[in-house]
């Protein structure tokens, strides 16, 4: 063994750890990862704060996430009826993967379609105290909203 200014240098149990080179130790340092709420950062733009807050709601009160989630669940069975019945009326599928579901049998695509939701729906609320998670979440929210405002419109103008 060495004296005591090798224990001291390599920092083990006992020693003094300001003494010594901590360039020669390995030091583990795990690596936090961040959330995405970052209380220093500013929201930009006028609705900003507003989108901020909202996203924050999102995250500190879990029953408005999952009514979120589940009014997305909803907007996508509705899409899928009112697309079957365009499809009865003479229209087309825009999405490709649906057009050959559809194609095959329209019970395998309204299975993998509600399934792909629920799948999505699972991850979003096993990830919700991450921002990214809850702004995807609020866009598929919008994207649906605006298909259904089409299927409306469409069955509006075509009756």
């Amino acid at each position: 063994m060495g004296n005591d200014s090798d224990r001291v240098e390599y920092g083990y149990p006992g020693s003094e750890r300001r003494v010594g080179d901590r360039r020669r130790r390995k030091e583990r340092v795990f690596l936090d990862r961040r959330s995405g709420f970052d209380r220093r950062a500013t929201a930009a733009g006028a609705g900003g704060g507003i989108f901020q807050s909202v996203l924050l709601g999102l995250r500190d009160r879990p029953p408005a996430l999952l009514m979120l989630l589940g009014l997305v669940n909803i907007f996508n069975f509705a899409d899928f009826s009112l697309t079957l019945n365009a499809l009865s009326a003479g229209g087309r599928e825009a999405n490709p993967l649906m057009r050959s579901l559809l194609a095959l049998d329209p019970v395998w695509a309204g299975l993998f379609k509600a399934a792909a939701v629920l799948l999505a729906s699972w991850i979003v609320w096993r990830l919700r105290r991450y921002r990214l998670a809850l702004q995807a979440t609020l866009a598929v929210a919008a994207i649906l909203s605006a298909v259904l405002l089409y299927h409306v419109v469409g069955l509006v103008l075509l009756s």
